[in-house]
């Protein structure tokens, strides 16, 4: 066999080059020592030279005898996966597993590959392989075998064998309860094998708090019908799953297009429920007004509705190998216009593809029928029924209006033969009540009222669909537990398309669940003539039915509480005249009724797009600044108030530059940005260069050699906004923080402060979990009295509103300028005298959502720190003191009597420890007597 010989590339850089061949050289004579062959590999596959690493491996292993091959063969075949060569990676694992049959990795990621190849079996064995000899109760066994039990879990719930999927996760909890990711199958699990109690401790050993904080967004709305628990599954999964500190790619203004882009974001355009909606959709689209884009990861299923739903757009692109920073940059360079989400919070979503703001303006719809609680949402599309104003509260994302329903409708979906009731195993004179939904939108709530419902009217069935054998042995044991003959209970198997359809034309009456409604099996029943009975409550998914009736003037079919709908079922049971009268009306209005109108519907549509696409000039070169005497000035726009953000900085050009940018992301159209550098040397001017150069947003102030208050207030002293905010050179923005602050500002002309939660992040940018004095202020966003804050503030001694970075404030609600309180300026609690002086004249809202992210770093040297110290302890007495006298806060006298007494007694007190640093100059000595002298006539004083 010939050796290979290594030949640089051209792009290798010479260090790497000359190491690799030296690699080369070894591994040919057999010399190369393993842990010398992975270091080579590791730093040839972080260059990208995959397959020079791929070829080094294989000639160590034609070359060496060594009992540890088994490695060098796996980190090969992961290599070979990663190009691409299934094959030859199966190969690998293969032979890395014949000389340690007990080689856990090989096992496990050999699964994954077969998985991927589509051989499902062979998959499951390879994990079960490892459960058959690994020892969870070993820690470097233990984490395998929760990897085999949760890759079983998964694919065996993809197979639909819930039972056996169950079993899997159970056992995973068993030996580690902190999966919060396993626990969220395990829940969802439950509810599709209608295994009620769904929140069952007992069955897993877990709290039923943590069963109810794991569920997934989707799961919860069949677990609970209250929309604040909808909202809370949803900020969990985004806290938790979704990126919320990168930069926006799309700017503030539209790109001006003389047709407006709408790309169209999903994985379902194949033979799935989105598609069944949406497949006419597309194509109806008024091409003088509308380009369409599709950007799609979906599997190529082959079916028609695939094929008709691609014909249907100007550009049709496949983003399944991109990551979602690259799908979003791609979506960006297409300037699109309006993105619109049609996968919400369900399997397979993306959402940090929207988290990079690719669009302007991005909508949810469809995908879950819910709040995404996503800060990168701007609308979800709704109407006045599904979406009322008592439940606005608690969606992130505002409604968008449709005049008639929220949902469109493909008018071509073929309806086969009507079968006979015998083909369908059911009776011919049965009432036939019909619940095609999902079983997963079971639960025990409403299956009871179902078999009421079968008790009170004798001789009537409920027809479902059950997707396995568990789920009907489910079902059948709580119809005998209800006093109802489980014969009562028909299941239906599954079929094509046309053939589904033409069931419901055997059917009387379709139950819908709740709080889950139907959505598309209940426009599904509907386009085929079948009434469709609700129960709509306070959530958009329980009162998707009722908007589909109203669209199909049924409105008496839309109940509101079990019992009305129980009620209302046996009513039209005992009435088939009126039953048959519903039949003929959907017949003979299908195709000019509201639901079915989809031409009508994409107008309305369109000119709702128009509405909210922000508008703009694509291409177009920024006007040259105006200049001033004395600065740049960035140019007002958009007719909203002009926001100053104030980057003091100082010897940081890093964390500057990170700042900076993050300011520069900011969705507020009308906003300058002011840098004062005080930096001991030029790094940080040089780096903010290019950026002044190009954005005449921002204007640079070079300013060596003031203290840290003189920067802030020179940051200040130059700022023309009408709001303000501080940006630490170690804080990062928000995309949305601006725009969310200036919301509340703009709605109460009474508010001068606006602040909110401040993350803790460490120097990756990952959260960390808050420390003594990073709590949240409160647990819902409040509005605060200005004067109620105050006490608070000068009570407890503490800055509740929190540094500079956090509050945004109106400029005029300062009359002395930053840092003054009643006339004096403060140096170490600035920040504190700034919010007190606001606080007199005006209130404050604090916002939950945290809106700055702020990194922890080392502590002050310890001079510097007794400085600050002797000086805060001071400023603080001086606050109260002067609080006090002007009638500000605290007009209780006997409360402020002691409380100013024990104030006092500390000051003198901690300062008579620090009287050293103080002779040594760390504090004026008459600055503290005059304010001492103050609260002693404050105490002694009539």
């Amino acid at each position: 066999m010939t050796t290979p010989t290594f030949i640089a590339p051209p792009t290798m850089a010479a260090p790497l080059a000359q190491a690799t061949a030296a690699a080369f050289a070894q591994a040919a004579d057999g010399s190369l020592q393993i842990i010398e062959l992975f270091g080579a590999a590791a730093a040839l596959t972080e260059a990208r030279q995959r397959d020079t690493a791929i070829q080094l491996y294989r000639l160590w292993l034609s070359k060496t005898a060594s009992p540890l091959a088994y490695a060098a063969q796996f980190n090969l075949a992961v290599l070979l996966s990663d190009q691409g060569d299934t094959a030859g990676a199966e190969a690998a694992y293969r032979t890395a597993l014949a000389v340690n049959p007990r080689f856990s990795e090989a096992h496990l990621n050999l699964g994954t590959l077969l998985e991927r190849l589509q051989r499902p079996e062979e998959a499951l064995a390879s994990w079960r392989t490892v459960l058959d000899y690994a020892n969870p109760q070993l820690a470097a066994e233990k984490p395998h075998c929760l990897q085999a039990l949760n890759n079983l879990g998964r694919l065996l719930e993809i197979r639909k064998d819930y039972p056996a999927a169950e079993d899997m996760l159970t056992r995973s909890l068993e030996i580690e309860p902190e999966q919060k990711n396993v626990i969220t199958h395990w829940v969802h699990l439950r509810q599709k094998q209608c295994k009620w109690p769904v929140y069952n401790s007992s069955a897993c050993g877990i709290a039923e708090e943590k069963l109810m904080d794991a569920t997934s967004a989707l799961a919860m709305l069949s677990a609970s019908g209250d929309p604040a628990q909808q909202l809370a599954a949803s900020r969990r999964f985004v806290e938790e799953k979704v990126i919320q500190d990168v930069p926006r790619l799309s700017g503030p203004e539209g790109y001006g297009h003389e047709r407006l882009r709408i790309g169209y974001l999903s994985s379902d355009f194949c033979s799935h429920a989105v598609s069944i909606l949406t497949a006419e959709l597309y194509g109806l689209h008024d091409r003088s007004k509308v380009e369409v884009y599709g950007f799609c990861w979906s599997q190529e299923d082959g079916s028609p509705l695939r094929a008709r739903v691609i014909a249907g757009m100007d550009q049709h692109i496949r983003i399944g190998t991109l990551t979602d920073e690259e799908a979003a940059r791609l979506i960006r360079s297409h300037e699109i216009d309006i993105l619109v989400d049609l996968h919400g919070l369900t399997l397979g979503a993306r959402p940090n593809i929207l988290a990079y703001r690719p669009a302007p303006v991005q909508i949810t719809w469809l995908g879950l029928p819910g709040p995404t609680g996503m800060p990168a949402i701007d609308y979800v599309i709704a109407d006045p029924f599904v979406l009322p104003p008592e439940l606005e509260p608690f969606f992130t994302e505002k409604p968008l209006h449709m005049p008639r329903t929220f949902q469109i409708n493909d008018r071509q979906r073929i309806i086969g033969p009507r079968p006979t009731r015998a083909a369908c195993a059911l009776p011919e004179d049965a009432f036939v009540f019909c619940a095609f939904n999902n079983n997963f939108k079971f639960n025990p709530e409403v299956f009871g009222a179902w078999m009421r419902i079968l008790a009170r009217v004798p001789g009537s069935l409920l027809w479902m669909v059950a997707d396995n054998e568990q789920v009907r042995t489910n079902l059948r044991r709580q119809a005998e537990l209800a006093g109802v003959d489980q014969e009562r209970l028909v299941f239906a198997g599954r079929v094509v398309p046309a053939e589904y359809l033409a069931r419901y034309q055997v059917a009387d009456l379709f139950l819908d669940t709740a709080p889950f409604n139907g959505g598309t099996t209940a426009s599904d029943a509907l386009w085929a003539g079948l009434p469709v009975l609700t129960c709509a409550g306070r959530t958009f998914s329980s009162r998707m039915a009722g908007s589909l009736l109203q669209a199909v003037d049924l409105p008496e079919l839309i109940t509101y509480n079990l019992q009305d709908y129980e009620d209302k079922a046996v009513a039209l049971a005992q009435d088939r005249a009126r039953v048959a009268a519903m039949k003929q009306q959907l017949h003979d209005h299908r195709l000019d009724c509201a639901l079915f109108d989809s031409p009508q519907f994409v107008r309305d549509l369109e000119e709702r797009y128009a509405a909210v696409a922000l508008k703009g000039n694509a291409g177009a070169k920024a006007a040259p600044p105006t200049r001033t005497t004395d600065a740049l000035r960035p140019a007002r726009s958009s007719g909203l108030p002009l926001v100053s953000i104030l980057i003091p900085t100082h010897n940081r050009p890093d964390y500057a530059e990170l700042a900076l940018q993050s300011a520069l992301a900011q969705n507020w159209p009308n906003l300058e940005i002011i840098v004062s550098d005080n930096s001991d040397d030029e790094l940080t001017r040089e780096r903010f260069a290019p950026y002044a150069k190009r954005d005449p947003r921002l204007r640079y102030l070079r300013a060596p050699g003031l203290n840290a208050l003189g920067n802030f207030l020179n940051c200040y002293d130059n700022a023309s906004g009408e709001f303000i905010n501080f940006l630490m050179d170690d804080d990062l923005f928000h995309p949305n923080k601006i725009e969310r602050m200036m919301g509340c500002m703009l709605s109460r002309p009474d508010i001068g402060l606006v602040t909110s939660f401040r993350q803790l992040i460490d120097a990756e940018g990952r959260y960390m979990a808050p420390i003594s004095g990073t709590e949240r202020l409160f647990n819902v966003d409040t509005a605060v009295g200005g004067a109620s804050l105050g006490d608070l503030i000068l009570t407890n001694g503490q800055n509740m509103i929190g540094e500079p970075t956090t509050a945004l404030f109106r400029k005029r609600a300062l009359p002395d300028g930053f840092g003054k309180f009643q006339g004096k300026q403060y140096v170490t609690l600035s920040d504190v005298a700034t919010w007190l002086s606001i606080l007199t004249t005006q209130d404050c809202v604090y916002m939950t959502e945290p809106l700055s992210y702020f990194r922890i770093h080392g502590g002050q040297d310890q001079a510097s720190g007794s400085r600050i110290k002797i000086q805060a302890n001071v400023e603080w007495l001086q606050l109260l003191c002067d609080a006090h006298q002007h009638q500000h806060f605290l007009r209780n006298r006997a409360d402020l009597r002691e409380m100013l007494t024990n104030k006092l007694v500390t000051c003198i007190w901690y300062l008579s420890s620090q009287h050293e640093q103080i002779k040594a100059g760390a504090y004026p000595l008459e600055k503290i007597q005059a304010v001492i002298q103050q609260a002693t006539t404050i105490l002694l004083g009539t």
